[in-house]
């Protein structure tokens, strides 16, 4: 999927993952074909590897995109390559074996020839994939790099594995060990002895990977110089006037409700004069100790601050850390010039990566909160209501769509929500595949999937006219396309690449289980960011935002002119606040 040239350290864990489901599968062949019996073991593999490539070469095209055809495909090409590995390792035995039967010089020759034909093997694929690269439009990494990446890819795959065979080995022998002191044969023992060693091992891990864990959790609570001072305005949370503790938002909301866009500065952009001050709720998972609790507070402070009385409403779920994107919030309040209020609740303080967990917790949070808003609309005059609107990017896009599942699109108008717009869906968002598959209770008229604004403008009038719920994804966002799928069936985004969309390489080929892990890594560098350069690229929407908020939320009413002013302002705080956010 590499959507930009990998980091070396990234390029390297894609080789150690490679490496280590190969050994997997290798491992799990040879363990069923020392239970076979073969009269001829090699003229057996070879046949069987033979037919396997046929099948998966022949078959493949035809079956791949079906998740039963996919499995027997992957099925077909790994047992080709443990066939081709098997024959292989064969043959250098018995090489090796008659070479030590006539001395160390033949043995050594054996041992160089064999290592020099799998050496001029891996060169000829390693060409092929430079070459392949090359034409793709990037530029070939150095040599140095490329040795660095093997080099440490190997290590690590061969550390794990070398601590998964003396797991093994420990177990067998404090299996042995018990059999004979306790009694019994050593295999009834293994379970035990697997349980016990495999679990300490496992526990060690567990232990410091939550060290790390509370580590980052603490960063993400501590309090930033620039970020320290409550805010004074009535029309925020964490004033004076709020019911929400300012020390209990959290680092992302106490930027979030610092950052709110003023009147003055609204004018100032757009040039007019009349703006309101934006109102901003927030309320931190350190703000109350259940859900009920949390979204009572975001009620109490809507109706605090006087939201139900705007024009507009955004409803945001935040990303794993509380993160909530400023810029569709800040691109709406200039649109709406302040007419605007926008609430969230965070769940969690970890990155979305490590936040998977806590999703069932935040889609019940959000969707508490939209009921708790639907209550409190539906005891006050339509004709005096905000048009609700929801926002939701990455991890967020999916805990702000969960709560509709099975409910299609009718749900969104039982909870009166006008529009959507959502940023980087994970693949694993169950409500999008749903719409996208259709059903009884699903308008498909009412959404869209776009990868730019110019796909959207060049719909029929007619059909632009009826979306009102706007899923934004670029083609070559790993994070849209990562599931565990892409281990064992082709994606159709890898399809013929004549046929791919733009952006993804044409010359990346889907390998059962590789491309699993070339995707996996890539998600965590697809939104590689520097302030200020917005760019329309992989898991980065700034680019897209302001556009796609006018559209979506139909905030239409600004001049060319102004939306200009509105772009480089967004860019200028985004610079603005990283200058903050580096002094600590």
């Amino acid at each position: 999927m590499c959507i930009r040239d990998r980091p070396r350290t990234d390029q390297a864990l894609v080789v150690a993952g490679s490496f280590a489901s190969g050994y997997v599968a290798g491992s799990g062949y040879t363990q069923v074909i020392e239970h076979v019996p073969l009269a001829a073991p090699v003229a057996t593999d070879a046949i069987a590897g033979v037919t396997s490539a046929a099948f998966s070469v022949l078959a493949g095209p035809k079956l791949r995109h079906s998740r039963l055809g996919s499995l027997a495909v992957t099925a077909a090409q790994t047992r080709s390559y443990a066939s081709a590995a098997a024959i292989t390792m064969g043959i250098a035995r018995r090489s090796v074996g008659a070479a030590a039967e006539r001395g160390g010089l033949a043995r050594g020759a054996a041992v160089l020839g064999t290592g020099a034909a799998v050496d001029a093997v891996s060169l000829v694929y390693l060409n092929d994939r430079l070459r392949r690269y090359e034409a793709d439009g990037r530029e070939i990494p150095a040599t140095g790099n490329v040795a660095w990446t093997l080099a440490v890819g190997t290590g690590v795959a061969v550390g794990v594995g070398a601590v998964v065979t003396a797991e093994r080995k420990a177990a067998a022998a404090a299996a042995s060990l018990l059999g004979r002191k306790v009694g019994g044969p050593a295999a009834a023992w293994l379970p035990l002895t697997h349980a016990v060693i495999g679990g300490t091992l496992i526990s060690g891990v567990r232990t410091g990977f939550n060290r790390l864990l509370g580590r980052i959790s603490a960063s993400n609570s501590r309090t930033e110089v620039r970020y320290a001072q409550p805010p004074t305005a009535e029309t925020v949370s964490g004033s004076p006037d709020s019911v929400v503790a300012f020390e209990d938002l959290g680092l992302q909301g106490r930027r979030f409700v610092i950052e709110a866009s003023t009147g003055e500065q609204i004018d100032d952009v757009l040039g007019e004069d009349g703006s309101m001050d934006a109102i901003r709720v927030y309320v931190g998972v350190g703000s109350a100790g259940t859900v009920e609790e949390r979204v009572a507070l975001a009620i109490e402070e809507l109706l605090r601050t006087g939201a139900f009385d705007r024009s507009l409403l955004i409803v945001g779920s935040p990303a794993g850390t509380g993160y909530f994107n400023y810029i569709p919030v800040e691109a709406a309040e200039y649109l709406a010039r302040g007419d605007v209020a926008s609430v969230a609740i965070q769940y969690g303080s970890l990155p979305s990566m490590l936040s998977v967990g806590k999703v069932p917790l935040a889609i019940e949070q959000h969707a508490a909160l939209l009921q708790a808003i639907n209550d409190v609309l539906a005891q006050r005059d339509p004709d005096h209501r905000p048009r609700v609107v929801l926002y939701g990017e990455s991890l967020g896009a999916q805990t702000s769509q969960g709560g509709f599942v099975g409910g299609g699109t009718e749900i969104l108008d039982e909870l009166r929500i006008d529009r959507g717009l959502w940023a980087g869906t994970p693949y694993a968002s169950k409500w999008r595949k749903e719409l996208f598959k259709g059903g009884p209770t699903i308008d498909d008229t009412l959404f869209g999937r776009f990868a730019t604004i110019d796909e959207y403008r060049a719909l029929p009038d007619d059909e632009r006219g009826t979306i009102r719920f706007f899923f934004l994804d670029h083609h070559e966002d790993p994070v849209t396309r990562f599931g565990l799928d892409v281990a064992y069936q082709e994606p159709t985004w890898l399809g013929p690449p004549d046929q791919r969309p733009p952006n993804v390489s044409r010359s990346q080929r889907w390998v059962p289980a590789v491309t699993f892990w070339q995707t996996a890594i890539d998600t965590k560098n697809a939104a590689t960011v520097v302030p200020g350069a917005f760019k329309a690229l992989g898991h980065d929407y700034r680019a897209d935002l302001a556009e796609f908020v006018s559209t979506a939320y139909a905030l239409t009413d600004v001049s060319a002119d102004q939306m200009a002013s509105i772009e480089a302002r967004l860019r200028e705080s985004e610079i603005v606040r990283a200058a903050k956010i580096a002094e600590g």
